[in-house]
């Protein structure tokens, strides 16, 4: 979803949702507290919490529901929308489309009915609030295996903006396209993708090649 479909979540969103699920349990984080809430690091999140007395198990689905809320304001706001060619882009597509996104599964349902995106879909999901469901984020295939399976289907392309969307695809053993949009200028692959495209009005052209 972001970085493909939509722009991304400005970085400042994501500190201050970490700092307010620290806030809702009495604790004033350090920046070094706060990293691996912002990095979704899934092995810090203990570590970081300890200093305070805090269980990860409670700290991280707040910062996840403040991380909802804070992005659902960005989108009312204007300032994270689909990319211009997406609705043209996503209406050129003759395939059944599924989206899997490593944003919050509560993120990817409003932005798809805010922004009149569901019809597009057959499936969609994102992670989970769960500690436990965030070590199933890509490139843990687990959420994209998933959507494959209500679709009916192994024959698929996952298009990403990231080398976890490249190794997911991998896993779960389908075609990757890499979309290079201008976050991703100078970014470097560790994975080749199957296909590299500068937006989806462009996967449109090659898929009808």
């Amino acid at each position: 979803m972001d970085g493909v479909l939509l722009t991304m979540t400005d970085g400042s969103v994501i500190d201050r949702a970490a700092r307010e699920a620290f806030a809702a349990f009495g604790a004033e984080p350090t920046d070094e507290a706060v990293e691996p809430f912002v990095r979704a690091d899934a092995d810090g999140l203990a570590r970081a919490c300890e200093p305070f007395d805090l269980d990860p198990e409670s700290v991280w689905p707040a910062r996840e529901w403040a991380a909802c809320w804070l992005q659902a304001r960005e989108m009312a706001a204007g300032r994270k929308a689909p990319y211009e060619e997406v609705p043209d882009a996503l209406a050129g597509i003759d395939a059944r489309l599924g989206l899997v996104s490593n944003n919050q599964h509560h993120t990817v349902g409003h932005a798809l009915d805010r922004f009149g995106l569901h019809g597009a879909f057959e499936t969609a999901y994102g992670r989970g609030h769960t500690v436990d469901a965030l070590r199933r984020r890509k490139p843990d295939p687990h959420y994209l295996d998933r959507a494959l399976s209500d679709l009916g289907t192994r024959d698929a392309l996952y298009v990403g903006d990231s080398d976890v969307d490249v190794e997911a695809a991998a896993r779960a053993g389908v075609d990757s396209a890499f979309v290079r949009r201008g976050h991703r200028g100078d970014y470097r692959l560790d994975a080749e993708p199957d296909y590299e495209v500068a937006d989806l009005g462009a996967l449109v052209a090659l898929l009808e090649d």
